[in-house]
Order: C-alpha cells, then structure tokens, then sequence
C-alpha cells in the first residue's frame, strides 16, 4: 500500500470522525479513504467483485465509452422524432 498525505478542512475531519464515532465502526480515515478511492476506481472494483464471486469476467472490463463508440450508426430518425410523431397520431385519433 503506498502511502499519502493528504491536506484535508478541519471542520470536515472533525465531522468525519464524529459520524464515525456515532455509527460504531471502527474505521480509520485512512481505510474510509481508500475504500472511497477504490469506489472511484471501477474497474478495479469489478475486478475484485469477479474475485469474490470466483466469476472469470474475461480480464479488461469495457468501459462506458467503449460501448458507445461500437454501436452501429443508427439507421433511422431518432427515437425522439418517433415518440412525437406516435403521440401526434395518437392524438388525433382521440
């Protein structure tokens, strides 16, 4: 584990440790911290959930990104315009 000194508002360390201290667990900051840091880091967290499971999740975990860029053009209107044009028919049908 590397360690890092972070510079951090009183007033919100004092508060950190108060709720700390009044829902009984026995966190330190520095453990709060890094499993604040590893929330942020996804796909190591997903690494680690497929460990836990025992779950070959293949390796490399796509990325929102990723999947975006490989979908294929779209090849109508958007779905926007059919929604409007569905409740226009709709509404004049009424």
């Amino acid at each position: 584990m590397k360690k890092l000194t972070l510079s951090v508002r009183e007033e919100a360390l004092r508060r950190v440790r108060a709720v700390l201290g009044r829902s009984g667990l026995k966190t330190s900051i520095s453990e709060l911290f890094d499993d604040y840091i590893a929330l942020l880091d996804g796909e190591g967290l997903a690494e680690e959930l497929c460990r836990e499971l025992g779950v070959d999740c293949g390796g490399r975990i796509t990325t929102p990104e990723e999947v975006k860029a490989k979908r294929p053009a779209s090849l109508g209107a958007p779905t926007s315009e059919l929604v409007r044009e569905l409740r226009r028919a709709r509404e004049i049908r009424l």
